[in-house]
């Protein structure tokens, strides 16, 4: 049914959610497991990066590699095949493009009450992943 599965990841409650129904997927599928971090380059953490001198991007870059790099190694425990990338950019545009580039067949994402998924589908964002993913979207909730 599903050959590649996409979850957008960053390690915080909500995308564990992600991981956890896209991993159990990917197991009973036999999956390739896609796991895409995202170091989002737009909004108020673009502003903060241009005025202050703290390398922001490049902290949240390794915070996401090793959330990445951890998750990876439970889910092939777990039997799965798993692939990690980090991109930087616009998330919604990452997201799409990753989930072409890759032939996905569903692409996960963790929802929260006050997280980042619920702000992406209050604008444009949500739109952008409804109207060009190549797939189906779950969204996964806690």
């Amino acid at each position: 049914m599903y050959e590649n599965i996409l979850v957008a990841y960053d390690g915080l409650k909500f995308s564990q959610a992600a991981l956890n129904q896209g991993a159990g997927l990917a197991r009973l599928c036999k999956s390739k497991l896609h796991l895409l971090g995202i170091v989002a380059t737009t909004g108020s953490s673009g502003l903060a990066e241009a005025y202050g001198e703290i390398d922001i991007w490049g902290m949240e870059r390794e915070e996401l590699e090793q959330a990445l790099n951890v998750a990876a190694l439970e889910s092939g425990r777990q039997g799965v095949n798993v692939i990690t990338c980090i991109r930087q950019g616009d998330p919604a545009l990452e997201i799409i493009t990753y989930a072409h580039g890759i032939n996905a067949d569903l692409v996960v994402l963790g929802h929260s009450e006050k997280g980042i998924i619920e702000r992406w589908f209050d604008g444009s964002v949500g739109g952008e992943l409804l109207r060009h993913l190549p797939c189906s979207l779950l969204i996964a909730k806690a």
